[in-house]
């Protein structure tokens, strides 16, 4: 019965941590996402629809990111963590497309290549996606040798 007394308010406080956690984080994300923002403006005037394309991105990440956190030390934890790498790379494969970003100003079209950054950035989210795969491989090896079902 103390066990059970003891169990209780451990794990009422784990997940208040882990909310107050993911609750941190997205408010972090949210702010560098408010403050640069206002950096990208004249951006947002050159190229049409960057300001929605931006808005979803962020919000799919920071709701992925949140789930991930609330579902730590969970299996889903992991898949969380490996969908949020996958929309990294498939975000950049759908809206950076072969990497040249045409913007026509008065007589004359401006091309910027980001290719490299667009590898740079796929390649971080599958670093991303390969850590995920990892973290799921050790919880379950941790799960089968404490002969717990996942």
């Amino acid at each position: 019965m103390d066990n059970a007394k003891i169990a209780r308010p451990n794990k009422v406080k784990d997940i208040a941590f882990r909310i107050a956690k993911a609750t941190l984080k997205a408010t972090f994300v949210y702010l560098l996402y408010f403050f640069a923002v206002p950096l990208l403006t004249p951006l947002f005037g050159l190229i049409p629809g960057i300001m929605e394309t931006i808005q979803v991105f962020v919000t799919v990440y920071i709701m992925l990111m949140i789930l991930g956190d609330l579902t730590e030390r969970t299996i889903f934890h992991c898949f969380f963590n490996a969908a949020r790498a996958l929309f990294i790379v498939a975000y950049m494969v759908f809206s950076v497309g072969d990497g040249l970003i045409s913007v026509p100003v008065d007589n004359f079209t401006l091309t910027v290549n980001l290719s490299i950054l667009y590898t740079i950035t796929a390649l971080l989210g599958l670093l991303g996606l390969a850590k995920a795969i990892m973290e799921a491989v050790r919880f379950m090896s941790e799960r089968a040798e404490g002969g717990l079902k996942p």
